[in-house]
């Protein structure tokens, strides 16, 4: 085990130095972005049919859609964590909540051109439109797990576990909303 120095600026260097390593050593699990990729692709073909359709069938395939995307979520933060030993909130935050600026522009307007060739039951625009977001995504995280990497402490803080918590109970209250009036 190693000693701790008297000096505080030798601490200080030490833990930088620490950080610096286990930042360079971790690793994103084996087919990270295509499973990413496609988890929102298919939430977001999934979200455009069912606000589409309007229906309740429509509703629980929309639901079905975020249940895909989470559970992949799930699986491709457990993945990391398994091969890591450690977890990274700033990329549960860039995974869970496309939190980055440029991955969210992209995810909404995939979104709202699938949303409305849903409408127009352009399902050939849909498709791509999914495909669209799910890529654009996926590059936003790229993008962010490069900046992490070079500056962890920047690019390391993520929404926090209540946060998360408050977001999952407005969505689930969204949906029952959707469900009660639809």
């Amino acid at each position: 085990m190693e000693s701790i120095p008297d000096d505080p600026h030798s601490a200080l260097a030490a833990a930088d130095d620490a950080r610096s390593r286990l930042t360079t050593s971790l690793r994103l699990p084996a087919g990270f972005y295509p499973l990413l990729a496609t988890g929102i692709a298919v939430q977001v073909g999934a979200a455009a049919y069912g606000i589409a359709a309007q229906t309740v069938t429509g509703v629980a395939i929309a639901l079905a859609g975020v249940a895909v995307f989470l559970a992949v979520a799930a699986l491709v933060l457990h993945r990391f964590s398994r091969i890591n030993g450690v977890r990274v909130d700033g990329l549960a935050s860039q995974v869970v909540l496309v939190a980055g600026a440029r991955a969210s522009l992209v995810y909404l307007g995939a979104l709202a051109v699938a949303i409305v060739a849903a409408f127009d039951s352009r399902w050939w625009l849909v498709a791509v439109a999914a495909v669209a977001a799910g890529f654009g995504c996926a590059l936003g995280v790229r993008h962010w797990w490069h900046a992490y990497r070079q500056d962890p402490v920047t690019h390391a803080r993520g929404a926090s576990p209540r946060v998360l918590a408050v977001l999952a109970v407005v969505a689930c209250l969204g949906c029952a909303t959707l469900l009660v009036l639809g």
